[in-house]
């Protein structure tokens, strides 16, 4: 059981400070993805026409909106990404807690799968009120989203 403890130490260790690592190299990259998704997504607006939030407002604001509804979608992307990462381990510690004290593999599978459940719960409701928000304002959080 040590070992399984520390393999999810180290493990945990490099996920974080590699992703903290990536997130920095990949800043401005991100940003210039984000601006070509927002002018295709604004071209795509024009063709189809734009909803009645978005009507009243000038070229340059809704260039700024639909900017600043892009760097939501990534900030909420990684929002989630965190939550299930650190989430994900914190359930997986608490399981193994469970596994060790209240005996053995039953306990550790049930703790997994309501701590997984709830995990999902979350990120599901994160997404959905983003959605939500967006759509308040005439926008697709789909459309938005950059990989």
């Amino acid at each position: 059981m040590a070992i399984v403890l520390y393999a999810a130490l180290g493990l945990a260790a490099i996920t974080i400070i590699g992703n903290l690592m990536l997130a920095k190299w990949n800043a401005q990259r991100v940003e210039t993805r984000i601006s070509e998704r927002a002018e295709a997504y604004l071209a795509s607006l024009e063709r189809e026409g734009l909803p009645e939030p978005l009507s009243a407002m000038s070229d340059i604001e809704r260039r700024e909106a639909v900017l600043s509804a892009g760097r939501e979608v990534r900030a909420e992307s990684d929002r989630r990404f965190y939550l299930a990462t650190i989430g994900g381990m914190a359930v997986f510690f608490v399981a193994l807690g469970f596994g060790i004290e209240a005996g053995g593999m039953r306990a550790f599978v049930l703790a997994l799968a309501v701590g997984g459940a709830a995990l999902y719960g979350v990120t599901v409701f994160m997404r959905r009120s983003l959605r939500s928000r967006l759509a308040a304002r005439g926008l697709d959080a789909e459309r938005l989203r950059t990989t």
